[in-house]
C-alpha cells in the first residue's frame, strides 16, 4: 500500500505563502474535527477558519477527502519524527528503542486534541470509504514503523510473523488512547494504565540488553 503525502494538488504550495495556506487549511480542518465533529467537517466551514475562499481552499484541496488525507499524511510524518527522535536520543540496542518508541507514543497520547481528532476520523470512516481509505494508508504506515523495530528485537521472526504482531500492536495501541481518558473519554480512563503497561513491557523485555 503506497504511503500516504502530506503534499496538497500538484503544482500548488511551492512558494512560501502558498505553503502557509496549506498548513492554515490543515490547522482549521483539525480544529474543526475536534470541535465540531465529523458532521461540521465542510468545505465551507474549514475555509471560513482558514480565512479562505472555498475556492481559494479547493485550489489546493479540491474535496474534503482530500483534505483528511493530507492531515492524517501531515500527522504521521510529525508523530514518525516525533518517534524516531525518541528512539535515536540514547543507546543502540533493540530493547532500549522499544521502550523509547513506547515513551513517545504514550506522549502523543497525552493530547486531548489528538485523541479528540481520531476519535472523529474513525467516526467518519465509519460512513465514508474515502476516509476509510486515507486511515488504513495511515496505519499502513504505523505499522511499518512498528515492523521494522521488531525486525530488530526479534529478528529471528518471519517477516509474516513481524507484520501480525505489528497489526496486534497497533490495534493495543490504538485501543489503549480510549482507556487513558483522551478526548471527551475522562470516564472511561483506568487509574495505574501506563504503569501496568510498562510492567507488562519490563516482563517480555526480560533478558534483553536497554
Amino acid at each position: 500500500m503506497r504511503l500516504p503525502s502530506a503534499r496538497p494538488r500538484e503544482g500548488t504550495a511551492v512558494h512560501a505563502k502558498g505553503h502557509e495556506r496549506v498548513e492554515s487549511i490543515l490547522e482549521a480542518a483539525t480544529d474543526t474535527l475536534v470541535e465540531e465533529g465529523y458532521a461540521g467537517l465542510a468545505l465551507r466551514e474549514v475555509a471560513r477558519r482558514a480565512g479562505l475562499s472555498v475556492g481559494n481552499l479547493q485550489y489546493y484541496f479540491p474535496t474534503k477527502q482530500d483534505v483528511v488525507r493530507a492531515l492524517l499524511a501531515r500527522y504521521l510524518e510529525e508523530a514518525t519524527r516525533r518517534v524516531r527522535a525518541r528512539v535515536d536520543g540514547g543507546g543502540t540496542g533493540p530493547a532500549g528503542r522499544l521502550r523509547r518508541a513506547l515513551d513517545a507514543l504514550l506522549e502523543d497520547q497525552e493530547s486531548p486534541r489528538h485523541c479528540q481528532l481520531f476519535a472523529e476520523l474513525w467516526a467518519m470512516a465509519a460512513r465514508d470509504s474515502m476516509v476509510a481509505d486515507a486511515l488504513a494508508v495511515f496505519y499502513a504506515g504505523f505499522r511499518a514503523g512498528i515492523v521494522e523495530l521488531l525486525g530488530e528485537l526479534a529478528p529471528g521472526l518471519s517477516p509474516a510473523r513481524r507484520e501480525r504482531r505489528a497489526a496486534l500492536l497497533v490495534a493495543f495501541f490504538e485501543g489503549l488512547s480510549l482507556f487513558r481518558g483522551g478526548g471527551g473519554l475522562r470516564g472511561a480512563a483506568v487509574p495505574g494504565l501506563e504503569q501496568e503497561l510498562r510492567a507488562l513491557l519490563e516482563e517480555a523485555l526480560e533478558g534483553h540488553p536497554p
